[in-house]
């Protein structure tokens, strides 16, 4: 299964980079437009963070280095939304944070890989495996619900997964309930993605037949 997994990254990587990249592209973009429609303003603000000087000054002025990694992950690398006129604050913003961005870009190589695979698997005319496209699709919107980065001022809190929810109705404080789960639906989702991609290598590269120890005696005729 590991060669095969290989020569399927290797014989088409840049199809590879296409679905990774664009996945990671396209989720952006789209938790940025689910933003835009539901509260109706267009971004008017966009900040790049010196991540640079942030991350000397935590290291310079933090003692222990143990809590000088916890504060640098937490450190965001850019912020962009809406910034109210009238109160000259930020009502909604999508923020990009390290640890979550690296999960989302985990789960873009994992569907990526989940993508060549299947088109390996199509270039041989083999048969699609049952529901392997259904449990990528949602592995991947699993760990894409939970590691979305959005900020709402109605609640009140960092950026995190759970605005998206009260952005659909969910109330704040069922939402804050819902929160701690995150982890588990990241974790959920990341395993389906890794199940997909085991089927689909099942397909491609049966695994081998047991060998056979007891062997029946042929008889020649006279």
């Amino acid at each position: 299964m590991r060669a095969a997994l290989l020569d399927a990254i290797r014989a088409r990587p840049v199809l590879w980079a296409v679905y990774a990249l664009g996945f990671v592209a396209a989720y952006h973009a789209l938790l940025l437009v689910a933003m835009v429609l539901r509260f109706g303003h267009a971004p008017n603000f966009i900040k790049v963070y010196d991540i640079v000087d942030a991350y000397r000054l935590t290291f310079t002025g933090t003692p222990s280095l143990r809590d000088a990694f916890g504060i640098a992950i937490g450190e965001p690398w850019l912020d962009v939304g809406y910034m109210s006129p009238q109160w000259n604050m930020a009502e909604w913003s999508l923020m990009i944070l390290p640890p979550q961005f690296v999960l989302i870009c985990v789960t873009g190589c994992l569907l990526a890989t989940f993508g060549v695979l299947h088109a390996a698997r199509s270039a041989q005319c083999s048969r699609a495996p049952t529901g392997s496209a259904l449990t990528a699709a949602i592995g991947a919107g699993l760990a894409g619900m939970a590691n979305a980065t959005l900020f709402w001022v109605v609640c009140c809190a960092t950026p995190t997964w759970i605005v998206g929810l009260a952005m659909l109705g969910v109330s704040v404080s069922v939402a804050f309930m819902l929160q701690p789960i995150g982890p588990l639906l990241t974790a959920g989702g990341v395993a389906l993605l890794v199940w997909a991609i085991v089927i689909q290598l099942r397909s491609i590269a049966p695994l081998p037949a047991a060998p056979q120890f007891f062997t029946l005696p042929v008889q020649r005729s006279a």
